[in-house]
């Protein structure tokens, strides 16, 4: 009997440690053209507008529509410059190893609209502030479907996350299906 319950407790260790992995990462690229738009052209309307035909979100887009969020416009002219600024409003981080052309995760927009919105977060999240962790708590606020937070988001996806987020920094109660 002694190795069976052995053997129960192996396998239940390892279902644990397996169910905390995250998928593969991403290795996306936006064909040129489809992804940044012009600096001139960067408001909120023509942002999601394009955005909502889109296949892929990219990070520049993301950081784009976040700044929109924060300040109502972007007035940066690179992808560069929208992630310095992020970075010293305290939104995004500036370690991370992301491409303006590559697919935004959703980890990654998760992460800039938490400390947009100024979500504090569970003790993980404040302990460890992580794209991961900002992510379930994005999942915790309605903001987000359930997934992954290293899967890429789809341009018509991204455009409904900010469209939420900023009913929720309007004041407005986010209804949470789950």
């Amino acid at each position: 009997m002694r190795p069976l319950s052995q053997m129960v407790t192996v396998v239940i260790v390892g279902v644990l440690v397996c169910s905390c992995q995250t998928n593969m990462d991403v290795e996306r690229k936006i064909e040129p053209g489809s992804g940044a738009l012009a600096s001139e052209s960067r408001n909120s309307a023509s942002l999601a507008y394009r955005l909502s035909s889109q296949t892929w979100c990219s990070n520049d887009e993301a950081c784009s529509m976040v700044l929109l969020l924060i300040d109502g416009e972007d007035r940066y002219q690179s992808f560069v410059d929208r992630r310095i600024a992020l970075d010293a409003k305290g939104v995004a981080n500036a370690s991370w190893d992301i491409e303006a052309d590559e697919p935004v995760t959703k980890g990654t927009l998760a992460y800039m609209l938490c400390r947009a919105l100024g979500l504090k977060g569970g003790v993980m999240l404040r302990l460890i502030s992580s794209r991961r962790y900002a992510y379930r708590e994005a999942l915790h606020y309605g903001l987000m479907a359930k997934g992954s937070a290293r899967e890429p988001l789809t341009g018509p996806e991204a455009v409904g996350i900010i469209g939420r987020a900023a009913r929720m920094k309007e004041g407005e109660t986010i209804l949470v299906y789950r």
